[in-house]
C-alpha cells in the first residue's frame, strides 16, 4: 500500500488545490501501475512560519525568493521496478505541470522502500 505524503506552501497552494494535487497522484499511481493497490495521501499545507528556506552558501537564492516546493515522499511496502517508479515521477510531474502552471512548482518526489521487516501495519476492521 503506497502512503503518499505531499507537502506544499500553504499561501500558493489553497486548499481546492489539493483536489488538484490528489487528480494528480491518482493519474501517476494509474501510470505506475498502483492504482489497483489501497493507498493513503495526505496533503500537508505548511504556513509561512512553519517552513524554512535555508540558500546555503547562495545569498542570492534568498533574494530570488522561496521556491514554489511541491515535495512528495512515497513510502511502499518492499522495492519497486525503476520503470514503474519513473513512469509515477513522470505523471505527477507533468499533472503538476498542466494543471498548475501559474504556481511554477517546483516539484521534489522521494521514494522511500521500506523492507517487509521495517514495515507495520495494523488496523481494527470494524465488525459487520
Amino acid at each position: 500500500m503506497p502512503l503518499v505524503i505531499i507537502t506544499v506552501r500553504e499561501e500558493l497552494f489553497p486548499e481546492t488545490h489539493c483536489w488538484t494535487l490528489q487528480d494528480c497522484m491518482a493519474e501517476a499511481l494509474r501510470a505506475a501501475g498502483w492504482l489497483a493497490e489501497p493507498w493513503v495521501q495526505k496533503v500537508v499545507r505548511l504556513p509561512p512560519a512553519e517552513l524554512s528556506y535555508h540558500s546555503g552558501s547562495h545569498p542570492e537564492a534568498l533574494a530570488a525568493g522561496v521556491p514554489n516546493f511541491v515535495l512528495v515522499e512515497v513510502l511502499l511496502h518492499g522495492s519497486r521496478p525503476t520503470t514503474e517508479k519513473e513512469a509515477f515521477w513522470a505523471a505527477f510531474s507533468a499533472g503538476v505541470q498542466r494543471r498548475l502552471p501559474s504556481k511554477e512548482p517546483d516539484v521534489l518526489l522521494g521514494f522511500v522502500e521500506l523492507p517487509s521487516e521495517n514495515f507495520y501495519y495494523n488496523r481494527q476492521v470494524p465488525p459487520l
